[in-house]
C-alpha cells in the first residue's frame, strides 16, 4: 500500500467532533462548579480557604485548587511563578526547575509556612507579603474580600462560565487526547470482529527498544509488528516541535532495527489530528517523514490498510 501524501494528511486535519462527548464533559463540570457556589463564602477567611485547599471530600485538594486560582485569574502557570519566587526569595531555595500543580498542591497540604505565605497572598492581594513583588495585573481579580465577587461565585452560571473558559481547558485537550485513544482502540476492535479475529494488541506497554510506553503495540511489546502513535492538538506550542524530536528519533531507531532485522520488520504509524497541527507544519511534516504510514479521525481506513497487509491472516 502507499502512504497517503502530507497534503492530503493536512487537508484531512480537523477538530475532533463527538457531540456525545463534549456534552457529557461539560456535564462533568457542575458537580464542581456546585461544590464552589456552596463553599465560597468561606474563602476570605484563611482557615477556611486551607481547609478547602487541604482536605479531602467530595473532591481532591489539587482539583480544588486548580478550580480556584481559575476563580481568582491567576491561572496555574502563573501560579507556578509565584510558588518559584517564593521558593527563591523566603525559602532561600537553589532549583533549576518549576514545580507542577500537583507538587505545590501537594507541599499546601505539607507545610504550614507555605500554605500560609500562599493562603495570605490569595486574599490579601498586594497587601500580602508575597503580593509586594507580584504585578497588579496579576491580582485583578483577587477580590475575595469582597462581598459582591462572593456573590458572583455563588451564581453556578458565573462559575461554569469561569472553570469552562480556563483551568478546565486544559482537562478538555487531557480528555480529548484519551478520547482518540478510544477512537483508534475501537476500530481495531471493529477490525478484529469484521476481518481477522485473531488481531492482539496492547495498550500502554514500555517498549524497551525505544524506553518508551506505546499507545498501541500490536500484537504485543514481545513481538510487535506495527507501532501506533497519537497525538491530538488544538492549539500550538513548542511541546509539538518536543514531540516531532521524539518521533524523528524514535524512527531512527526503528530504522537502524529494521536494516539489521528484515525478517522482524516493525512499523510504526502515527495519527496526528487537530488543527493544532495545521499551525506548526514544519513539526507535522517531520512526524510524517518519520513515520511508514500516516492517519487521523477523518482517514481511519489507512489503519484497516495497514493492518491487512502487514497483520497475518489465520
Amino acid at each position: 500500500m502507499n502512504k497517503i501524501s502530507f497534503e492530503n494528511w493536512k487537508n484531512t486535519m480537523s477538530f475532533m467532533i463527538d457531540d456525545d462527548f463534549d456534552s457529557n464533559f461539560l456535564f462533568s463540570i457542575e458537580p464542581l462548579a456546585t461544590y464552589i457556589n456552596a463553599n465560597c463564602n468561606y474563602f476570605s477567611d484563611s482557615t477556611a480557604l486551607a481547609k478547602f485547599l487541604t482536605e479531602e471530600d467530595d473532591f481532591s485538594p489539587l482539583e480544588k485548587l486548580r478550580a480556584f486560582v481559575s476563580l481568582i485569574g491567576l491561572s496555574e502557570e502563573r501560579l507556578k511563578r509565584v510558588v518559584s519566587l517564593l521558593r527563591y526569595r523566603y525559602n532561600q531555595e537553589d532549583f533549576k526547575t518549576e514545580w507542577d500543580v500537583k507538587r505545590i498542591s501537594k507541599t499546601i497540604q505539607d507545610d504550614r509556612d507555605f500554605r500560609h505565605l500562599l493562603i495570605e497572598f490569595f486574599i490579601k492581594g498586594r497587601e500580602s507579603s508575597i503580593g509586594a513583588e507580584i504585578p497588579l495585573y496579576y491580582m485583578r481579580n483577587f477580590k475575595l474580600t469582597d462581598p459582591d465577587f462572593i456573590e458572583d461565585l455563588s451564581d453556578y452560571k458565573y462559575v461554569e462560565r469561569i472553570l469552562n473558559d480556563s483551568e478546565i481547558q486544559g482537562k478538555y485537550s487531557n480528555e480529548v487526547g484519551a478520547h482518540i485513544e478510544r477512537i483508534i482502540q475501537t476500530r481495531l476492535d471493529k477490525y478484529q470482529a469484521n476481518f481477522n479475529k485473531s488481531l492482539q494488541y496492547e495498550m500502554q506497554k514500555e517498549f524497551p527498544l525505544l524506553n518508551k510506553n506505546i499507545d498501541f503495540l500490536i500484537p504485543n511489546v514481545k513481538n510487535p509488528i506495527i507501532l501506533i502513535e497519537s497525538s491530538y492538538n488544538i492549539t500550538t506550542g513548542s511541546g509539538q516541535s518536543k514531540r516531532a524530536d521524539q518521533l524523528v528519533e524514535f524512527y531512527g531507531v526503528l530504522m537502524r532495527y529494521n536494516a539489521n532485522h528484515r525478517a522482524n520488520k516493525i512499523i510504526m504509524i502515527n495519527y496526528c489530528d487537530g488543527f493544532g497541527w495545521v499551525g506548526r507544519q514544519n513539526d507535522l511534516h517531520r512526524i510524517y517523514d518519520a513515520s511508514d504510514f500516516v492517519f487521523n479521525q477523518k482517514t481511519l481506513n489507512v489503519l484497516d490498510e495497514v493492518l491487512n497487509e502487514y497483520y497475518p491472516h489465520q
